[in-house]
């Protein structure tokens, strides 16, 4: 009975040692999808509810003070991709990309984390209805939830993510990353 003990113990301190999560530089890139709505009282016509193919590539630091919990500040580069449809029998096609920078704080054991993220994003948006274009630029804030598997400094992560840009009145992005930490 001692010796399962004894090895139970030791597959636990496996799990949470550095070769599993460590400090250290990481960079990255994900692909998934990004929604965008705006209201007639933001340029006038119906409702547009579309949404578009999204990516996103990162660098960041990460922080694991304790084996259990982990801090990083990244920064990276989003594109909302060109989400269009037709409000009233007119095209409109609406884009945004823009530099993005947060905090992610996580809790985990072993190989699995969970996390959660705030930061910003400094964006530019066009919306094109009927052939007129409009430009837009500030920054909007990033609230965020995701899951990460790494294992010997290459992983995985989903996330999902709200951006409150003031020029529309909802934007969500789901996305699955690949990163590799050093």
């Amino acid at each position: 009975m001692q010796a399962k003990v004894i090895g139970a113990l030791a597959a636990l301190c496996l799990l949470v040692s550095n070769p599993v999560h460590a400090s250290g530089f990481y960079f990255g890139g994900g692909v998934g999808s990004a929604g965008m709505e705006d209201s007639p009282g933001n340029d006038g016509g119906s409702n547009f509810d579309e949404s578009d193919t999204a990516w996103k590539l990162f660098g960041g630091y990460r922080f694991d003070w304790l084996p259990l919990v982990s801090l990083s500040a990244e920064a990276g580069w989003r594109d909302l991709g060109s989400p269009s449809g037709t409000r009233l029998g007119v095209e409109s096609e609406y884009e945004a990309d823009g530099f993005d920078y947060g905090a992610l704080a996580g809790l985990g054991i072993g190989p699995v984390e969970v996390f959660a993220r705030l930061g910003g994003f400094s964006y530019d948006l066009e919306k094109q209805v009927g052939g007129v274009s409009r430009d837009f630029d500030g920054t909007a804030e990033v609230y965020g939830v995701g899951a990460r598997f790494s294992l010997f400094g290459i992983g995985v992560r989903a996330e999902y993510e709200m951006i409150e840009i003031d020029e529309l009145d909802d934007v969500e992005m789901l996305s699955v990353s690949a990163f590799m930490q050093f």
